[in-house]
Formats: structure tokens, sequence, C-alpha cells
């Protein structure tokens, strides 16, 4: 959940099928679109007792959301991992193609059976149409904390945050198994140093041009849950 200047309440969970309240007010997806689960997201007045949106977000296969956030033009970005070929990208996206990964159940009622990449989604303020949106990942399971150690508490698997800064630029901290994450020359560090490891990113308001990109870990398994940005827009 989040909240915007007006103090309007967004709400994004996932729907394991038909019958979320998609028809009252706005929405850029209005049917369910696949496999064990989508995205569902609301918007809600400071009270809520007024729906301004309500919206499906997925493709064919399973999405997860993890964490969103409002910049000062009341647009929503979204970030949190898909199983999907088919999730919606836009034009001109920083990627438009699903890379995959290795099959994964998250808690034996979410199937990813072509693996996961991260995505990040950006939604007009009226919720109608989706102003950006991109996968990222690499050729392994990106974006979902599973496995021990670190997976031990419900929902321990969606951990992850995304930020806008007053630029609207993007950060996004999460983890993955790839080796061959999209990762920046001169990046603190450009290999994965284990099994699974933290990742760091930033792109531009548009979601077409990564900034800078990092894992961060050592040689045991790490995944990055949240971060905070200092007035200097250094992450903490």
């Amino acid at each position: 959940a989040t909240y915007d200047k007006h103090g309007n309440l967004y709400g994004g969970g996932i729907a394991f099928g038909v019958g979320y309240p998609t028809q009252v007010g706005h929405h850029y997806q209005v049917d369910y679109a696949g496999g064990s689960c989508d995205v569902a997201i609301s918007k809600f007045d400071s009270t809520g007792s007024q729906l301004y949106y309500s919206t499906y977000l997925g493709g064919i296969a399973a999405e997860c959301p993890h964490s969103m956030f409002v910049n000062e033009n009341d647009e929503l970005y979204v970030f949190g991992t898909t199983g999907s070929y088919t999730f919606p990208t836009t034009a001109q996206a920083y990627d438009n193609s699903f890379n995959g990964g290795v099959p994964v159940n998250v808690n034996n009622s979410v199937q990813f059976p072509n693996g996961t990449d991260i995505f990040i989604t950006k939604f007009s303020a009226d919720g109608d149409s989706l102003l950006a949106s991109t996968f990222i990942g690499g050729s392994s399971n990106d974006g979902l904390n599973t496995g021990s150690p670190l997976r031990k508490n419900y929902a321990d698997e969606s951990r992850g945050e995304i930020i806008v800064d007053e630029q609207s630029n993007v950060y996004v901290v999460s983890c993955t198994y790839s080796t061959d994450f999209p990762v920046t020359a001169g990046s603190f560090q450009i290999q994965n140093n284990g099994n699974k490891d933290g990742v760091v990113l930033k792109m531009d308001q548009s979601l077409s041009h990564l900034i800078w990109s990092s894992y961060i870990g050592g040689v045991g398994d790490e995944a990055c849950y949240s971060m905070d940005l200092a007035s200097d827009n250094s992450i903490y």
C-alpha cells in the first residue's frame, strides 16, 4: 500500500481469478489475464469510501506485486515479479522480452513454470493507461527471494522496494539468481558472487534507460528488502 500527496490510498495485491471489481471507476485492464494470479490494484480516497480506479495487471502466467510508489504527478509505479512472456510492456521500454528462468512454486499456490523476471510499471494518474512498463532480468529467476535460509517468514518471497526521486528517476532493490542480470560498467559489483545476490538499480522515469545497476552480495545468499533516499539521492 501507498498514498499520494492528497492522502488518496493505493492498495496492491494478487487476485486468483475473475471477479475483482474492475468495472467500478477507471481501469487499465478489466479482465483477468490468466495463470495462477494477476496483480490487482485499487485507488481509494483518503477515507476509503470512494473507489477511483481498480485494475488487473498481468499476462498469461502469474504476477505478484512487491512495492508501490506515487510520484508528484499522482502516477503510480509498481515493482514486482512476473512469469508471463505476455506481461504488458510499452514501446520504449528498456526490455520488452521475458527472460525466463527455472520453474518455481511459491507457497503451493503461485506457480511460475517458466521462471521469473522483475517488472516495473508506471500508471497514468487516472489508472487508464500505462505510461511505461518493462521487464528486467537475466536467464535465471529474478525478483523472488525463494529458498532457505532467507525465506523463513510469510511473504519473504516478495520483499523488495521501489522509490522515485524528485526527478521521477526510479530506484529498485531486489534479488536475483541470474549470473547475467543487467548490470552497468563501473558499478559497485558487476558479478554474482553466490547462488543469490541482492540487486540495486536506477532507471529513468520512462523506464527506457538503465542509468546504473549493481549486484550486492558475498559467497552466500543475499536479498535486498528495503531502502531509503537521502536528500542528495544517496541510497541507504
